[in-house]
């Protein structure tokens, strides 16, 4: 602690930002499908752009994960969305689409 306290006019502190706790998310590779979603822990998500058929890096938390952010090429491209199944699915139309 002491050596630390010396050299403490030396360290650069990060200024405040909302992505400084992605620093310390984990990594992991994953190829965006046709549908532009991707598959993590066993739940699948929307990629923030249009990146299929591409491989990207996603960070989350491990221990809290309630946030998936996707990286392209080391470009921040945003946070993915969890697929909403229900808004997703296309219902039939009745009468075989006469109305």
């Amino acid at each position: 602690m002491d050596r630390f306290g010396l050299d403490l006019n030396l360290i650069r502190f990060l200024p405040p930002n909302e992505v400084n706790d992605e620093l310390f998310f984990v990594e992991e590779e994953r190829t965006v499908l046709a549908d532009n979603t991707f598959s993590l822990n066993a739940r699948r998500f929307e990629a923030p752009r249009d990146l299929r058929s591409r491989k990207i890096q996603v960070r989350f938390d491990r221990k809290a994960f309630t946030r998936a952010i996707v990286y392209y090429k080391g470009d921040r491209m945003g946070e993915a969305r969890p697929v909403d199944f229900q808004a997703n699915d296309r219902k039939p139309v009745a009468n075989g689409g006469n109305q």
